[in-house]
């Protein structure tokens, strides 16, 4: 799949805004090996959004009906919808509320979203892929 970059050189000119946004975008495009779903291969996040939440970037987690999940935390991950209404009923942060989270593309569950202190993703490994595992 190629990259498609945006083209603003058009309108840069005098506008400190256009030029804001090429900016934007060329970092976004720095940030770091894409991150897709794992179904569908839609861009999910990339390596620059990976955070540390209680210390850890990488977390083991298990739900009330033991089911078990190993999650990145992500910092944003625009290819990702939040679904439902937030609680913080069995959550596994202290402070935060969660909805699912799943992939705008395809509608696969990837993990959920967080929100508190600060807002995170977090991703269950299994259902992710790094452009360096992509086949081919």
């Amino acid at each position: 799949m190629d990259t498609v970059i945006p083209c603003y050189w058009f309108d840069t000119t005098g506008n400190p805004d256009a030029v804001a946004k090429v900016r934007e975008h060329e970092a976004d495009i720095d940030r770091g090996k894409k991150i897709r779903c794992r179904s569908c291969e839609h861009i999910v996040t990339d390596d620059g959004q990976r955070i540390a939440v209680d210390n850890s970037h990488s977390h083991h987690k298990t739900n009330p009906n033991g089911v078990e999940y190993h999650f990145q935390c992500f910092g944003q991950a625009p290819g990702c919808d939040a679904y439902g209404v937030a609680t913080a009923e069995h959550t596994w942060f202290t402070g935060y509320r969660w909805q699912i989270a799943v992939c705008n593309s395809c509608g696969e569950h990837l993990g959920w979203y967080f929100r508190g202190e600060a807002s995170f993703y977090g991703l269950i490994t299994a259902r992710l892929i790094q452009d360096a595992e992509r086949p081919g």
